[in-house]
């Protein structure tokens, strides 16, 4: 369908065709490496510094983000960083219309993977555990591997998925008595993943 991955940059940048695109008109992209990309990391929505900025997790949730990823070897030249959905939703609250976010996937993620075609990814929170998974409760089922459904995400290549905290949620629980343990196992979640793509050693 895209003759490359610039074009499908354009064709994304350009799409106004949900009720988000239609309030705010910037589309953040991914970022990160765009050629077969060992790891994609996957939140839920851009937020404000995002739009602002056009790139994924650079916001306070961002830095909690990629203080770990770079510790444990992600890099631009080995990882892409991308969301569920691509345009802030209002009032930044991710839009309860499943089959609006389904349709957006569909259009956007499940093609970039099919270009991408990655080896592992690193889903942050409850969204991309749902609409890359099929799954919920991600407390419980955080720090395990999943092979991604093709029914969910068809590219025709296997890919395993490790589903874990969203980095925003472990910045809210930080101070409370919980809050240690969650920081512990989202660190060894995205340690896991390093540790599988052979960015760390096993």
């Amino acid at each position: 369908m895209y003759e490359n991955y610039d074009h499908f940059n354009r064709a994304k940048s350009a799409c106004r065709r949900c009720a988000i695109g239609a309030v705010y008109n910037r589309v953040v992209l991914s970022c990160g490496q765009t050629l077969h990309p060992k790891v994609v990391v996957v939140g839920e929505g851009p937020g404000a510094e995002e739009v602002v900025q056009g790139e994924p997790f650079v916001g306070k949730s961002g830095r909690i983000l990629r203080h770990i990823l770079n510790a444990l070897e992600f890099r631009r030249q080995n990882t892409l960083i991308t969301n569920i959905i691509p345009c802030r939703p209002e009032n930044n609250v991710f839009p309860n219309d499943d089959s609006m976010v389904r349709s957006c996937v569909e259009m956007w993620l499940i093609e970039e993977l099919n270009i991408l075609k990655p080896d592992l990814m690193l889903l942050l929170g409850a969204k991309p555990l749902k609409f890359i998974l099929g799954m919920e409760g991600i407390a419980k089922i955080r720090g395990t591997w999943f092979q991604v459904p093709e029914s969910y995400i068809p590219t025709g290549k296997t890919i395993f998925a490790m589903p874990t905290f969203h980095p925003s949620y472990v910045a809210r629980m930080e101070h409370t008595p919980e809050g240690e343990k969650i920081a512990g196992g989202f660190r060894s979640d995205i340690e896991a993943v390093a540790k599988r793509a052979g960015f760390i050693p096993q």
